[in-house]
């Protein structure tokens, strides 16, 4: 409303100065004075619009500072929050890179030991396995050899009966024989045993 009054105010001066050329140059006293009255009045009410203008800008001018000093301020919290926020979330994702490293640890780890726990079983049942069977063997070997004895005894005995009764030899000739014999089965039955426990290893 001020710089309206001053507009109007000027305008006025305006009409009044073409009027006064109209009129010509022979204006009374009275009439310059009134004038002069005339434009100290409107030169008080123009410095009084200027200051109500000046007041009212002014005015303006610290409600714009302050309400581009308040929106900086929520600009800034609200950065201030994206940016709290965005935090977190990279703290969340890196701890559940974390959980997932550590359960991928926990199954390789249960793994390995599942695995580790069945070649183990494997080993020991192979293991069992082979010790049954040799087992088996030596005792077909032992079952072999006591027939084989008993037969070869037998056969000993009959032939210290042949040999005692029909033969010119003397008693320690014969038990010489038969104790070479002796050596040369358990020699026989040495060279088997390596050949077959030889065979068995390869």
């Amino acid at each position: 409303m001020g710089s309206g009054d001053w507009f109007k105010t000027f305008i006025s001066l305006k009409k009044v100065k073409e009027d006064g050329s109209k009129h010509g140059k022979g204006k009374s006293a009275s009439a310059r004075k009134a004038n002069g009255s005339m434009w100290r009045y409107l030169s008080g009410k123009e410095s009084t619009a200027l200051a109500i203008t000046n007041g009212s800008s002014s005015k303006r001018s610290r409600r714009r500072g302050i309400t581009e000093d308040t929106a900086a301020t929520r600009i800034q919290t609200a950065f201030r929050r994206y940016v709290a926020s965005a935090r977190k979330a990279v703290h969340r994702l890196r701890a559940i890179g974390r959980c997932r490293g550590a359960i991928a640890a926990l199954t390789a780890e249960k793994q390995a030991s599942s695995a580790l726990i069945h070649i183990h079983f494997w080993n020991k049942m192979q293991a069992e396995i082979k010790a049954r069977r040799q087992g088996m063997v030596n005792e077909n070997r032992i079952q072999q050899k006591k027939q084989e004895n008993r037969l070869k005894l037998e056969a000993k005995l009959q032939e210290l009966e042949v040999d005692w009764c029909g033969g010119s030899e003397t008693m320690e000739e014969i038990l010489q024989r038969i104790q070479q014999r002796e050596v040369a089965a358990v020699k026989r039955e040495r060279a088997m045993a390596y050949a077959f426990s030889h065979q068995a290893s390869c």
